[in-house]
Protein backbone atom coordinates (compact mmCIF):
# COMPACT_ATOMS: atom_id res chain seq x y z
CA UNK A 1 0.00 0.00 0.00
CA UNK A 2 1.63 3.21 -1.16
CA UNK A 3 -0.93 5.68 0.21
CA UNK A 4 0.37 6.56 3.69
CA UNK A 5 -2.91 8.17 4.81
CA UNK A 6 -4.92 5.11 3.79
CA UNK A 7 -2.45 2.81 5.55
CA UNK A 8 -2.67 4.86 8.74
CA UNK A 9 -6.48 5.02 8.61
CA UNK A 10 -6.78 1.27 8.12
CA UNK A 11 -4.91 0.59 11.38
CA UNK A 12 -7.87 1.97 13.33
CA UNK A 13 -10.01 -0.85 11.93
CA UNK A 14 -7.98 -3.50 13.76
CA UNK A 15 -9.91 -5.77 16.09
CA UNK A 16 -13.30 -5.00 14.63
CA UNK A 17 -13.05 -1.19 14.51
CA UNK A 18 -10.92 0.18 17.30
CA UNK A 19 -10.64 -3.17 19.06
CA UNK A 20 -14.37 -3.21 19.86
CA UNK A 21 -15.01 -6.51 18.03
CA UNK A 22 -17.76 -5.03 15.88
CA UNK A 23 -17.60 -5.15 12.06
CA UNK A 24 -14.47 -6.95 10.84
CA UNK A 25 -11.87 -4.31 10.08
CA UNK A 26 -10.27 -6.31 7.28
CA UNK A 27 -13.61 -6.47 5.47
CA UNK A 28 -14.03 -2.71 5.78
CA UNK A 29 -10.39 -2.08 4.87
CA UNK A 30 -10.62 -4.19 1.73
CA UNK A 31 -13.79 -2.32 0.75
CA UNK A 32 -11.92 0.96 1.24
CA UNK A 33 -9.11 -0.23 -1.02
CA UNK A 34 -11.58 -1.27 -3.72
CA UNK A 35 -13.27 2.12 -3.45
CA UNK A 36 -9.96 3.96 -3.59
CA UNK A 37 -9.21 2.33 -6.93
CA UNK A 38 -12.57 2.45 -8.68
CA UNK A 39 -14.51 5.05 -6.70
CA UNK A 40 -15.43 8.63 -7.42
CA UNK A 41 -12.84 11.31 -6.83
CA UNK A 42 -13.01 15.09 -6.78
CA UNK A 43 -11.90 15.30 -10.40
CA UNK A 44 -14.56 12.87 -11.63
CA UNK A 45 -17.18 15.45 -12.56
CA UNK A 46 -18.28 13.78 -15.78
CA UNK A 47 -18.22 10.13 -14.70
CA UNK A 48 -18.71 10.70 -10.97
CA UNK A 49 -22.09 9.00 -10.61
CA UNK A 50 -20.95 6.06 -12.75
CA UNK A 51 -17.77 5.63 -10.70
CA UNK A 52 -19.67 5.87 -7.42
CA UNK A 53 -22.11 3.22 -8.61
CA UNK A 54 -19.26 0.95 -9.65
CA UNK A 55 -17.50 1.27 -6.30
CA UNK A 56 -20.75 0.59 -4.43
CA UNK A 57 -21.31 -2.57 -6.50
CA UNK A 58 -17.72 -3.68 -5.88
CA UNK A 59 -18.13 -3.20 -2.13
CA UNK A 60 -21.45 -5.10 -2.18
CA UNK A 61 -19.90 -7.96 -4.15
CA UNK A 62 -17.00 -8.10 -1.70
CA UNK A 63 -19.36 -7.98 1.30
CA UNK A 64 -21.40 -10.90 -0.04
CA UNK A 65 -18.24 -12.90 -0.76
CA UNK A 66 -16.89 -12.17 2.74
CA UNK A 67 -20.15 -13.11 4.46
CA UNK A 68 -20.32 -16.29 2.39
CA UNK A 69 -16.79 -17.21 3.49
CA UNK A 70 -17.18 -16.41 7.18
CA UNK A 71 -20.94 -16.56 7.78
CA UNK A 72 -20.81 -13.09 9.37
CA UNK A 73 -19.13 -9.70 9.13
CA UNK A 74 -18.99 -9.36 12.93
CA UNK A 75 -15.52 -9.59 14.45
CA UNK A 76 -16.84 -10.90 17.80
CA UNK A 77 -18.50 -13.84 16.04
CA UNK A 78 -15.40 -14.54 13.96
CA UNK A 79 -13.15 -14.45 17.05
CA UNK A 80 -15.55 -16.75 18.90
CA UNK A 81 -15.49 -19.24 16.01
CA UNK A 82 -11.69 -19.04 15.84
CA UNK A 83 -11.65 -19.60 19.63
CA UNK A 84 -13.80 -22.76 19.36
CA UNK A 85 -16.74 -21.08 21.06
CA UNK A 86 -14.78 -18.76 23.35
CA UNK A 87 -14.63 -15.01 22.77
CA UNK A 88 -11.29 -13.42 23.61
CA UNK A 89 -11.13 -9.70 24.26
CA UNK A 90 -7.86 -8.71 22.60
CA UNK A 91 -7.80 -5.49 24.62
CA UNK A 92 -7.36 -7.46 27.85
CA UNK A 93 -3.71 -8.59 28.17
CA UNK A 94 -4.57 -11.92 29.79
CA UNK A 95 -7.26 -12.72 27.24
CA UNK A 96 -4.95 -11.58 24.44
CA UNK A 97 -2.31 -14.04 25.68
CA UNK A 98 -4.91 -16.81 25.90
CA UNK A 99 -6.09 -15.98 22.35
CA UNK A 100 -2.51 -16.29 21.08
CA UNK A 101 -2.10 -19.63 22.84
CA UNK A 102 -5.40 -20.85 21.40
CA UNK A 103 -4.26 -19.90 17.88
CA UNK A 104 -6.95 -17.24 17.42
CA UNK A 105 -4.46 -14.62 16.16
CA UNK A 106 -3.03 -17.07 13.62
CA UNK A 107 -6.54 -17.79 12.34
CA UNK A 108 -7.28 -14.07 12.08
CA UNK A 109 -4.03 -13.50 10.18
CA UNK A 110 -4.93 -16.32 7.79
CA UNK A 111 -8.36 -14.76 7.27
CA UNK A 112 -6.84 -11.33 6.60
CA UNK A 113 -4.49 -12.92 4.05
CA UNK A 114 -7.44 -14.59 2.33
CA UNK A 115 -9.34 -11.29 2.31
CA UNK A 116 -6.34 -9.43 0.87
CA UNK A 117 -5.97 -12.07 -1.85
CA UNK A 118 -9.65 -11.75 -2.80
CA UNK A 119 -9.43 -7.94 -2.85
CA UNK A 120 -6.30 -8.16 -5.04
CA UNK A 121 -8.12 -10.54 -7.39
CA UNK A 122 -11.05 -8.12 -7.62
CA UNK A 123 -8.67 -5.20 -8.23
CA UNK A 124 -6.93 -7.14 -10.97
CA UNK A 125 -10.28 -7.78 -12.63
CA UNK A 126 -11.16 -4.07 -12.38
CA UNK A 127 -7.85 -3.03 -13.94
CA UNK A 128 -8.18 -5.58 -16.75
CA UNK A 129 -11.77 -4.49 -17.42
CA UNK A 130 -10.70 -0.84 -17.62
CA UNK A 131 -7.95 -1.75 -20.13
CA UNK A 132 -10.56 -3.31 -22.42
CA UNK A 133 -12.85 -0.41 -22.52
Amino acid sequence: MKDEALLKASGALTGGIGGLADTCGSMIGASMILGSVCGRGRQDVEKGREKLGKSVRQAADFYHWFKGETGTVNCREIITRHGNGTFYNFGDPEQGKAAREAGVFDKCVALVQKIAAKAAEMLWDIIEEEKKG
